[in-house]
């Protein structure tokens, strides 16, 4: 999952067709289903650094489906020990609750 997301990105930023802004909404949802993959096959610290980027690029964009696909990061966070993960869940929750948005 990781190497087509990978895969993913470098083609929204090489596709060279000027939409930049709906580019960027793409980039939030790639971002958010590459850590849930890595959440689920136990990769923590990368599952974290991507939802990170996922909520960052979601924000920024106001991307109501990279929010949406953040729910399942939420939802794989969950039950979670690991510090930083309890603190990305925390930080989900609290952007899901300001913008008004219900868990994917």
């Amino acid at each position: 999952m990781t190497a087509a997301g990978q895969q993913a990105l470098t083609s929204i930023d090489g596709d060279g067709d000027g939409d930049g802004d709906g580019d960027h909404k793409r980039i939030a949802v790639i971002y958010a289903d590459i850590a849930q993959a890595q959440l689920q096959i136990g990769d923590i610290p990368t599952g974290i650094t991507y939802a990170r980027r996922a909520l960052d690029a979601a924000q920024r964009t106001e991307s109501t489906w990279g929010r949406q696909h953040l729910g399942n990061v939420e939802k794989a966070l969950t039950g979670q020990r690991d510090p930083a993960a309890r603190e990305l869940l925390g930080d989900l929750i609290s952007t899901r609750r300001a913008l008004g948005s219900s868990p994917a």
